[in-house]
């Protein structure tokens, strides 16, 4: 691991519930925004993050936050969702959940794909990187979709989901049999890049991984854990998802 060395102090912010969690970090997307007008986004889509983006539509409102110079780059997409099931893309989650909301402009975002997903790291470093990354976390401590095992070094790639992924997905699926097989995901390397990183968690379905994060021990069979090679990292967790760490 010759491009990152271990270990940083993660700050920890534990939080009563969604709503806290959601209002604080909107916050301080706002402060990026207005501290630096051209700031780049790194984003997720799903469940974790749904409220936390309408606390942010509502603080760009009240706090006149401009995002026509944001740049956003999201951190994964699925590659082979049924069509009749765009409704559960990342991109749709985005643009319903964010993107109409505010005044960002259409070319300024952007999601890994199976056309461009050999490029996106060189696009992101071509806007001088990720200011600020939102990433969330699943039950097997996969971020973005890097999953189990995910290569170290990996950069934005195409992948499989585990298995107990789609089974955690199912959850928010429709339909269970069209829980996607396939994704484009930033890579490992590629989410270490960006210079700051704010990990929300929510639900005690989150617990196992935040706990094994804050053991201070890498381990492949637990992706979060690579983000103790980061030097800015917060972890937000509502009660649920803290409940390993407040024992």
């Amino acid at each position: 691991m010759p491009f990152f060395s271990k270990k940083k102090n993660i700050k920890f912010i534990p939080c009563i519930d969604e709503k806290e969690l959601s209002t604080m970090v909107s916050s301080i997307i706002c402060e990026s925004i207005k501290k630096n007008p051209n700031t780049v986004l790194g984003l997720s889509a799903g469940v974790s993050v749904g409220l936390l983006y309408d606390c942010l539509v509502r603080e760009t409102k009240k706090q006149a936050i401009d995002f026509s110079d944001v740049t956003s780059f999201n951190t994964d997409e699925y590659i082979d969702i049924d069509k009749r099931y765009q409704k559960y893309s990342k991109i749709n989650f985005m643009r319903n959940h964010l993107f109409s909301r505010v005044n960002i402009k259409v070319d300024n975002t952007h999601f890994p794909t199976i056309d461009n997903y050999k490029s996106y790291d060189h696009d992101i470093q071509k806007v001088g990187g990720i200011d600020l990354l939102i990433l969330s976390v699943g039950p097997n401590g996969y971020i973005g979709f890097n999953e189990p095992n995910t290569k170290f070094n990996s950069v934005t790639h195409q992948g499989d989901l585990d298995n107990s992924t789609r089974t955690y997905l199912m959850n928010f699926f429709d339909e269970k049999i069209n829980v996607p097989h396939r994704v484009v995901t930033m890579g490992i390397k590629t989410i270490l890049q960006a210079k700051k990183i704010i990990l929300v968690a929510i639900g005690e379905l989150k617990s196992a991984p935040i706990s094994k994060l804050f053991e201070n021990k890498y381990s492949a069979v637990w992706p979060v854990t690579a983000l103790l090679f980061h030097d800015d990292v917060t972890v937000y967790a509502d009660i649920g998802a803290s409940k390993l760490m407040l024992k």
